[in-house]
């Protein structure tokens, strides 16, 4: 007798997986899961699925921190070092954050919020459309929506170069996470 040819009925099967099959589909799509009413009817229900938001840090005091940058998974070490700089000056570091790179993935701020706890979100190179919001932010405006504190900024190379333009950037940016931090 072969193992390979043996079929098991419908109800034998929904039986042996009585709490649930998922069928993954891709985020946009519904996924399927099949119920077992532990009979042999079975019951389909559709959902939405809605990918883990993926992150660099611990995300320890629901900071996030997103990023657009298409050459690196999520920072390159001249970005990241400036990061842990400013953190540094904010009495904060890596630990604290979550940082996402949205260059890997579409994100919005519902799935930020729910996901990640956001209570602050600072935005590096990112329009806040991309993220669901309904509105724009100039660079350096702290806003708040929904229970939430946004801060919107140039890309990091652009504040990290050895210019006096970047310079005072960097000042805007600094003036802006006093603020927000409520930094004396």
């Amino acid at each position: 007798m072969s193992f390979e040819k043996i079929q098991l009925p419908n109800f034998l099967i929904a039986s042996l997986y009585k709490d649930c099959l998922v069928e993954l589909a891709t985020k946009e799509e519904t996924v399927n899961i099949i119920a077992d009413n532990s009979s042999p009817n079975v019951e389909e229900t559709n959902i939405n699925y809605t990918p883990a938001i993926t992150y660099l840090g611990q995300n320890r005091k629901n900071i996030i921190v997103i990023i657009n940058n298409p050459d690196a998974a999520v920072l390159n070490n001249t970005d990241q070092t400036f990061l842990t700089n400013i953190l540094k000056a904010c009495s904060l570091s890596l630990d604290d954050i979550a940082i996402i790179n949205t260059n890997d993935h579409n994100i919005s701020f519902a799935d930020i919020k729910e996901q990640l706890g956001a209570q602050n979100i600072l935005l590096f190179d990112v329009e806040p459309s991309s993220i669901n919001l309904p509105f724009s932010i100039p660079y350096f405006q702290v806003q708040r929506y929904a229970g939430c504190t946004i801060l919107s900024a140039p890309a990091f190379s652009l504040l990290n170069q050895p210019m006096e333009q970047s310079r005072l950037l960097k000042s805007q940016l600094w003036v802006s996470l006093k603020q927000l931090f409520n930094i004396g």
